[in-house]
């Protein structure tokens, strides 16, 4: 029964957390002027590859923690490092706590970015559940200042409109160019791949592309 009752006091926990970040893109919509803008994406690879690698993932969901500690590597060591294919890292935050954590990844320097990104898929059972998100937002801080964001600079980054504006227009725009229903999703030369999410399938159709 404590089991239960702590099920469900987490599942009411991310609904609210899921709402409060509807609400935000809802207002979003409206205020954000439509123009392009620098995205800061995360990116892998030679700009001169010919092949390129969209992955949507959101901080929190579990499924995409085990895309990018199991498959990417091997994305990388195959295709990325042979200059086959170029990968952008791409925000899809389902939840508040997966909004805040994009926005650190992004202020934190680039040589630092990716293994934030690491541990942060690494630990994520840790941090992102908690009672509200000032103490999720405290956890994230402890795994930044890990990688040199001091707690000057990450209280200026999660309070930085323009950086929320570019994680909230990276879903956004997906949302209405790609349909995503779920994370990750991954798009390939700007077609959303239907296929198995496992290092083998995807090679297989990387390997097809001319």
């Amino acid at each position: 029964m404590k089991n239960l009752k702590m099920l469900l006091k987490n599942f009411l926990k991310m609904k609210i957390k899921n709402i409060i970040l509807k609400i935000i893109i809802f207002l979003a919509i409206f205020s954000f002027p439509a123009q392009s803008i620098e995205t800061g994406d995360h990116v892998l690879g030679s700009q001169d590859a010919k092949i390129s690698v969209e992955i949507f993932s959101s901080l929190t969901c579990p499924h995409c923690a085990k895309f990018h500690l199991n498959v990417l590597p091997g994305l990388i060591k195959k295709f990325v490092e042979t200059k086959k294919i170029k990968i952008y890292l791409k925000d899809f935050p389902l939840d508040l706590a997966a909004l805040n954590a994009a926005k650190i990844a992004r202020c934190i320097s680039n040589k630092n970015s990716m293994l934030f990104l690491d541990e942060i898929y690494t630990k994520q059972s840790e941090w992102a559940v908690g009672n509200n998100i000032k103490e999720i937002n405290q956890k994230i801080k402890k795994i930044s200042s890990k990688h040199n964001m001091n707690d000057k600079d990450f209280d200026s980054c999660i309070n930085n409109e323009k950086v929320e504006k570019e994680v909230l227009t990276s879903r956004i725009e997906a949302q209405k160019i790609y349909n995503i229903t779920g994370t990750p999703t991954i798009i390939i030369n700007q077609k959303k791949y239907e296929g198995s999410y496992n290092l083998e399938e995807i090679s297989k159709y990387i390997s097809k592309i001319n």
